[in-house]
């Protein structure tokens, strides 16, 4: 029993030392309305119920939003802590014909994207899925 004690006490010693923080908090957002905007840093995405979502650290506090593939693809590149703004541009028809949610991807100007590599002619800051 006192070996019970004794490692539940040393866990709770443990758990002081590290960084916990809720999940479930903050907003859910959808893209639907033409032109939403979500603005903040880039935290990184994570699997959902339904699929891959993405969150953003805004001045509201933290937004978590499903990762459209085309938007996934964007954002894979941006590192976490980047500052970015996301906008959604509405649907879209591929050159296959099909119907998808088109975004475009904004960098702050002095904020690094690990994968884009620039192109003369090219702005680097706006990326559109």
């Amino acid at each position: 029993m006192q070996r019970l004690a004794a490692n539940q006490e040393g866990r709770a010693n443990m758990s002081s030392l590290k960084r916990w923080r809720q999940i479930g908090q903050g907003q859910f957002h959808k893209w639907e309305a033409l032109g939403d905007e979500l603005e903040g840093a880039w935290q990184g995405t994570q699997e959902g119920r339904f699929g891959p979502l993405g969150t953003v650290e805004t001045v509201a506090g933290l937004v978590t939003f499903p990762l459209h593939a085309a938007l996934l693809s964007r954002l894979s590149s941006v590192r976490v802590g980047t500052e970015v703004r996301i906008r959604y541009t509405g649907p879209q028809t591929s050159k296959a014909g099909r119907l998808f949610k088109g975004f475009e991807v904004f960098v702050s100007g002095t904020d690094e994207v690990s994968a884009f590599d620039e192109q003369p002619g090219q702005d680097v800051t706006s990326q559109e899925a």
